[in-house]
C-alpha cells in the first residue's frame, strides 16, 4: 500500500496532545476513521482497532500516570508478532493515521506504555500470536494553541536534532539528490518519537539512503518506521517520488522501482 496523499500541511502543524474536550466522535467521524483501518488492515496485514467516546478508563488508572486527560477515544495498533518487520510497519501506518485524524481535526497522541494493560482488553480481543504495540489517543482539542498542562509536558521533552545530528555524512549524497534529501530531512525533524529521543540514523551508503536506529526503550523499530514515513512524505514535497524497501536487512529509500515483496 504506497500511501500517495501529500500529507505536508498535517506535517507541518501536528504536534503531539495530551488534554482533551468532552465533546464526542460523531458517527460519520467514526464511520471515516474505521474505513481507513479497514484499508490499511486489508492491504497490509495489519488489525488496527478503533475505540469511540468510552475508552476513558484506560488513561484514567495509574498506569497513565496523568499524562493523558480526558481522552475517551483511541486506536490500537496491532500485529502479527512473527512477522518480520512488523514494528516498522505500525510506525509507519500508524503514523499515516495520525496525519489522518489531524486532517479531520482532531488531537492526537502516540502512547507506549502509560495506558492501564488490565483494562484495555475489556474492549480490545487478540487473535492468537498478535500484540497491542502502541495506542493512539485522540479527541477534540479545545484549541489549536497547547494549554499550561500540556506545555509543561513539552518542556520536559527534548530539543529537536539538527539534519547534521540524524544524517552525519548527508554531504556524501550526490548534487542531483541533494535538494528531496534534505527536504526528507526537514520533515524528520518533525516527526514525534518515544521519549522524543529521535533515534534514527540515516545515512548515504554507495549511492543509496539507509535508515537505523539507536536503541530506544523497545520501540526503535516503530519510531524509525514514523520517521520513513516523514520521510517520503518530505521527498514527494521536493519531486521525488520514492519508496522504502528492505535489502538484505537493511531499510534503503529507493526511487522507480516496483516490488511489493519487500516494501514497507
Amino acid at each position: 500500500m504506497k500511501v500517495e496523499e501529500n500529507l505536508t500541511s498535517e506535517i507541518m502543524c501536528r504536534t503531539s496532545r495530551r488534554k482533551f474536550t468532552d465533546e464526542e466522535i460523531t458517527v460519520e467521524e467514526e464511520v471515516k476513521i474505521v474505513e481507513i483501518l479497514d484499508r490499511i488492515n486489508e492491504v497490509r496485514g495489519l488489525s488496527f482497532k478503533a475505540v469511540a467516546n468510552y475508552g476513558g478508563e484506560i488513561f484514567s488508572g495509574f498506569g497513565s500516570y496523568g499524562l493523558i486527560r480526558g481522552c475517551n477515544s483511541y486506536i490500537a495498533l496491532i500485529g502479527e508478532t512473527k512477522e518480520k518487520k512488523i514494528e516498522e510497519k505500525i510506525g509507519y501506518y500508524g503514523e499515516y493515521l495520525v496525519l489522518k485524524l489531524v486532517q479531520m481535526g482532531f488531537g492526537t497522541c502516540w502512547i507506549g506504555a502509560t495506558y492501564d494493560h488490565k483494562e484495555i482488553f475489556e474492549e480490545i480481543s487478540l487473535d492468537y500470536g498478535e500484540k497491542i504495540y502502541c495506542l493512539i489517543a485522540f479527541g477534540k482539542v479545545e484549541s489549536q494553541e497547547k494549554d499550561g498542562f500540556e506545555k509543561l509536558i513539552s518542556v520536559i521533552g527534548r530539543k529537536r536534532k539538527s539534519i547534521g545530528d540524524l544524517f552525519p555524512n548527508i554531504d556524501k549524497i550526490d548534487e542531483t539528490k541533494k535538494d528531496w534529501a534534505v527536504r526528507g530531512m526537514e520533515f524528520v525533524q518533525k516527526a514525534p518519537s518515544a521519549m522524543n529521543r529521535q533515534p534514527w540514523i540515516f545515512r548515504e551508503n554507495d549511492g543509496n539512503i539507509t535508515i537505523t536506529s539507536k536503541e530506544n526503550g523497545g520501540y526503535e523499530k516503530i519510531d524509525m518506521g514514523i520517521a520513513m514515513f516523514h520521510f517520503e512524505q518530505g521527498a514527494r514535497n521536493a519531486n521525488c517520488e520514492g519508496e522504502w524497501k528492505r535489502r538484505n536487512g537493511v531499510w534503503k529509500f529507493l526511487v522507480g522501482e516496483e516490488n511489493e515483496d519487500t516494501q514497507i
